[in-house]
């Protein structure tokens, strides 16, 4: 079947989120009560807004939050 570029490119970014979600499927599968949620765990957004917005506002990159965390472990 042909596709013009941007069919393909679309048909890609529809594909790729399907296999992703394949393998979050087998990796909570594995490790069943020790899996880590991905985002906002259900039933914790609560917290999870109460915790940011007490935080003082600032500029930060998406990722300096999780770098940080890295960071310390280390």
């Amino acid at each position: 079947m042909g596709h013009t570029v941007i069919e393909a490119i679309n048909r890609q970014l529809a594909h790729y989120p399907y296999h992703i979600g394949q393998i979050v499927f087998i990796g909570k599968m594995a490790c069943n009560e020790s899996w880590l949620s991905l985002s906002i765990p259900r039933g914790k957004s609560a917290d999870y807004n109460a915790d940011k917005f007490a935080q003082d506002k600032h500029k930060e990159h998406f990722t300096d939050e999780f770098l940080n965390k890295l960071n310390d472990q280390s």
